[in-house]
């Protein structure tokens, strides 16, 4: 009976901290334009995304009195001859200086050779954190950076979004 429960329990796992990426899709659509210096319509193609793009957000989730939770979420570009993946979210926790803590999270995009579907326009990705505030921290400043990581034209981390979120409420 012991073994049972154990093994059923083991079984279980959350999502909470997975990372989450869904494909940007598009469509091709028939465009008919008329050139106005020689009165000829054209008729060519272009691609309409149809996946909305997640615009890149730090929100919070949950406001716990001493563990939050916090939604980190973004987009890539990805088509045609370069695939660009996002590898994982990397956290490294900044500096502190007197009641705030600086938290900073790395999307890892990396390139990979080939060939991408002219039907994928890029990638969403989402990721719940939750977050153990210390006690003398009443404010957490979140800093989201896209990391590309076998690019070696960028160097530096690109900062993407940011946002501060305040805990002097918390008793």
């Amino acid at each position: 009976m012991i073994l049972i429960s154990f093994l059923a329990v083991s079984g279980c796992n959350t999502n909470a901290q997975k990372l989450k990426v869904s494909t940007i899709y598009s469509e091709p659509k028939r465009v008919t334009r008329e050139t106005p210096e020689t009165g000829k319509a054209y008729t060519y193609t272009t691609r309409k995304e149809v996946t909305e793009r997640l615009d890149p957000l730090i929100f919070m989730l949950s406001k716990n009195a001493e563990t939050p939770k916090f939604r980190i979420q973004g987009n890539i570009s990805s088509s045609g001859h370069i695939i660009n993946q996002v590898r994982k979210i990397r956290f490294e926790r900044g500096p502190q200086s007197g009641n705030t803590v600086t938290l900073k999270y790395y999307v890892e995009i990396k390139k990979v050779p080939g060939k991408e579907s002219a039907n994928i326009k890029g990638y969403n990705y989402t990721k719940d954190v939750t977050y153990k505030i210390p006690d003398d921290v009443k404010i957490i400043r979140i800093e989201l950076y896209e990391d590309r990581i076998n690019d070696t034209s960028d160097e530096k981390p690109k900062l993407i979004a940011q946002q501060t979120f305040n805990f002097f409420a918390k008793i």
